[in-house]
Formats: structure tokens, sequence, C-alpha cells
């Protein structure tokens, strides 16, 4: 079997969120101190909305030495930075960390000037930068807290809602995941709480009014239940329109027979541009492409450049044999992500050493993003697959700087038993919490 010969240094493991960062650190902390103190100044998650903080990482490394008040203080200076309250990566994890060394005081003094910042006669829309930070803060306020606190932590945002003009739905969604975090702490009957422990009070009883308020979720302009006819109505109306555009109009309502009814437009359609828009329907795991492969691969080399590019995402998803050397043939010419995909989603045990070749000589970057996550992804996402062979998880694990898709990569190693006593300790110092309760468990 084939091993991955790849191995990265401190900054890469740190970026991912590595638990291999720790164990390095720990052999020789003063080495790495410097760098260790920038990280208390900076946010360095590669994607805090999937992934959650990298907090707890750096609060470790932080441990390793004696004295942590230099780390304290330097975490406290960029919380005080103005430029911080716009910036809710750099909000998210500078909060972690400091509830993390008990700094609550400091926190509440972020949260008291946030909220100032609230009260701006400036429209909403510019001010999503600034309630998204202070959602944050106010989460992480009423978290295992008593009522009191957070009855005024709600007090202060139906006082905020009162100050405002626009249309209560827009004010609910800015607050949609503090509520969630609400009925986490106080139950489905969280409004009854509240107003039992103190009804006197305009701001609550606001808050109230207004997250009661049934959700509408999309643009008031989406379709309940989108058919072929619709969606074809979309495209040829616009015919380079983006597929993310036509998701917001209800594509993701369209049921898989209306998908197929649009896969035979496809085979029909004669402009280039409306068959791109088409294909890119077939991108996503919800509707795969439903007939034959082949028709796919005959417009993959099209001449228009993104009726390629979308014919040859939606292969990606696809399991067929002549895939298999279509991604061959156009490897053989050089690195492409794409064609890495359509391969490992038809692996053949085979092809450990070729592929191995161009992962190998792959850069992991936050800049290249493109070349290498999905390809990660892909690789976790077929870990079942006995046809994958195992060095191609171990490189995965090794170098994917998402720990979203780390989490679902080390189940499958698990599953496979190829945890040696080296990875079980890196997995324990991982930032991902998810992941270093995997050692906790009884998974073997």
């Amino acid at each position: 079997m084939a091993e991955s010969k790849m191995k990265y240094d401190f900054e890469h493991y740190l970026q991912a969120g590595h638990g291999r960062a720790y164990v390095i650190a720990r052999a020789d902390p003063e080495r790495y101190r410097d760098r260790i103190m920038a990280a208390c100044r900076k946010d360095y998650s590669f994607d805090m909305q999937s992934e959650g903080s990298r907090a707890f990482l750096t609060y470790d490394l932080i441990s390793l030495y004696e004295d942590s008040t230099p780390f304290i203080e330097a975490i406290k200076e960029s919380y005080k930075d103005p430029v911080a309250d716009k910036d809710w990566n750099q909000i998210c994890y500078l909060t972690d960390l400091l509830l993390l060394f008990g700094q609550r005081k400091t926190v509440i003094k972020k949260y008291k000037q946030l909220e100032k910042h609230l009260y701006s006669d400036e429209p909403l829309c510019d001010m999503v930068p600034l309630c998204q930070p202070f959602e944050y803060v106010a989460i992480k306020l009423i978290e295992d807290s008593s009522i009191k606190v957070i009855w005024n932590v709600v007090n202060d945002i139906g006082k905020w809602f009162l100050s405002r003009t626009e249309d209560p739905q827009r004010l609910l969604s800015q607050f949609l995941w503090f509520d969630g975090n609400l009925e986490d702490e106080l139950g489905e009957g969280r409004f009854d709480e509240l107003l039992k422990y103190n009804s006197d009070s305009d701001g609550v009883k606001e808050y109230v009014r207004i997250m009661s308020l049934p959700h509408e979720f999309g643009r008031k302009d989406g379709v309940q239940h989108a058919t072929s006819e619709i969606v074809m109505s979309w495209i040829r109306k616009e015919p380079k329109i983006e597929r993310s555009e036509m998701m917001a109009r209800g594509l993701m309502t369209m049921s898989r027979t209306e998908a197929l009814k649009l896969a035979e437009q496809f085979i029909i359609e004669t402009d280039t541009d409306i068959k791109a828009s088409i294909a890119s329907v077939f991108t996503s795991g919800k509707y795969r492409w439903p007939l034959d492969a082949g028709l796919l691969i005959e417009c993959a080399a099209s001449d228009n450049p993104r009726l390629a590019e979308e014919v040859r995402s939606a292969l990606s998803l696809l399991k067929d044999k002549r895939l298999h050397d279509y991604a061959i043939s156009i490897l053989e010419k050089g690195f492409d992500s794409t064609a890495v995909s359509i391969l490992i989603n038809n692996i053949r045990k085979s092809d450990e050493s070729f592929i191995l070749s161009l992962l190998e000589e792959l850069p992991v970057t936050e800049e290249n993003e493109g070349d290498w996550h999905g390809i990660a992804s892909d690789i976790g996402g077929n870990g079942d697959n006995p046809e994958l062979p195992e060095s191609l998880l171990t490189w995965a694990y090794e170098s994917t700087l998402c720990s979203w898709c780390r989490k679902n990569i080390v189940e499958k190693m698990i599953k496979r038993g190829m945890l040696t006593a080296e990875i079980k300790e890196e997995l324990r110092w991982d930032a991902n919490l998810d992941i270093s309760k995997m050692i906790d468990e009884d998974w073997e």
C-alpha cells in the first residue's frame, strides 16, 4: 500500500485547527511563543460559521506556559479595537477566548459598546455588520446564566426593536439565532418564563411580540412548488442565470420528477448558455443527473466555458465506470480538481499511487481552496468505499484546513481502525470539539 508522504509544519496545523499543532508546540513551547501570541490577536478560523471557533485550541496552546497573563492581555487589547466591532469572526473568536479565561466583565463591557452602536439612524441593511457581532456576544452571555441575566439581555434587544421603524419581519430575522439559543436555555415556553419573571418592561414585551411572529422564510417572489416549466421560464428569460439566483426563487422545491423533465430538456436544447444554466441544477446532491452519464460527458468539452464547467461539476457527483477512465484521461494531462473529484467518486485501489502523486504536489492554502477543499470533502464522503485507499484518508486528515471536513474524515478512519496512539492524542486537542469528543466515546 502506498503511503502519503505529505508532512506539514506548525503553521499549517494551526491554521487547520488540527490537534497536531498542540502536540508540536508542547515539545518546545518557547519556539512557538510569538506565533501563539499572534493567534491571541487575530482569528485564524477557516470557516467560523460551519466549524465554530478556534478558541479552544488557542486556550490549550496558552496553557503550555506558566504565565498566561501576557496572552490574556493581548486578547483584551485586540478586543478593545473598534475595528473588531464589525468583524463577526473576530468578535466570536475573542469572546470565546475571554470567556474561557473567565474574563466575563470584559465581555459585558464589549456587549454594552456594541449595544450603543445599534442605536443609529442608518438603514437596517447597513447595520447587519453590527447586529451580527452583538447577537453573538448576547448569545454567549445568556449561556448557562440566571433568568435575571437572560431577562436583561432580552430587554435590551426589545428596547432596540422599539427604536426601529422597519418591517417586524426584518427585525425578527436579525435575532433568530439568539432566539434559538434562548429556547435552549428556557425551553419552548421561553416567552412565558420571561414574562413570569418580570412583565413590567416594554422591551421584553416587544421582544416577545416580534419574535412570536411566524417567520417568512425566503424571498417574497419565490415559488412554493417549482416545476420544470417554471425553471425553464427563468432560464429562457435570463439564459446566464446563476444557480444561486434560481435557489432564491424556489428551485429546491422542485420534485425529482420535474428535475427529470429538466434533464430531458437539456438533451434537446441547442443554446449553450441555456444548457449551462440547466446543467447547474444538477451540481448538488439533491438533484443528481438522472439520465445516462454519457450524455453529459459529450458536453464536457464544450467551447462554452460555463457549460463545460457546470457539466463537469455535475459529473463529479456520479458513479459510472466510464467516468473513471474519463477522469484519468484528463489528469494525465495535468492537475484538475474537478477531475480528481470525479476519480475519487469512481476510485479503484489500483489508482492509489497515481492520485497520491497528484495530491502530494498540491499546495493547501486558503488562497487555493478551490483546488483542495472539494477533494478532501469527497474523500471523506467516499470513506466507506472499500476501494478508497486508506492513504487518501490520511492525506485528507493531514491536509484539509476545514475541521468540518476533517470530522467526517476522522469518522471514516475510526470505522477502518486507522487510529494510532499518535493520532488519538492529536484528536484530543483538535479545535473542533466534535472531533475531540470522539476519543472519549467508545468508538472502537
